[in-house]
């Protein structure tokens, strides 16, 4: 299957509401151009979460390697902001994420400008 597409959300003075969409096992893709990329990622579950946040970057042949984070059951956090350069994907203004359990997994994109 494809990756899921998620919408970013702006962040403003005037204050934002996230709404998060869950986890899939298939992964998600962010668009990551015009502003900062942030995540905020809430694992409801009781099982740790490893995100995998895919890094694009290759130089002369090596890849750099992917970023993971671990979020316990029943925490969150927020991770970025994302950089374009590091992790957008080859020939595109996308980010791919993974997740090690999707159970209890919610996630939301928000664009700082």
């Amino acid at each position: 299957m494809a990756r899921v597409a998620i919408a970013r959300q702006m962040v403003s003075d005037a204050g934002l509401v996230p709404i998060y969409s869950s986890a899939s096992p298939d992964g998600h893709s962010v668009e990551n151009s015009g502003g900062k990329l942030v995540l905020h990622v809430r694992n409801n579950g009781e099982e740790d979460l490893v995100l995998t946040i895919r890094s694009g970057y290759t130089v002369n042949g090596l890849k750099l390697e992917d970023r993971r984070v671990v979020i316990p059951g029943g925490g969150g956090q927020f991770v970025g902001p994302i950089k374009a350069e590091v992790y957008n994907q080859p020939g595109s203004s996308e980010v791919w994420i993974d997740y090690s359990v999707t159970d209890g997994v919610e996630v939301a994109a928000l664009l700082i400008p």
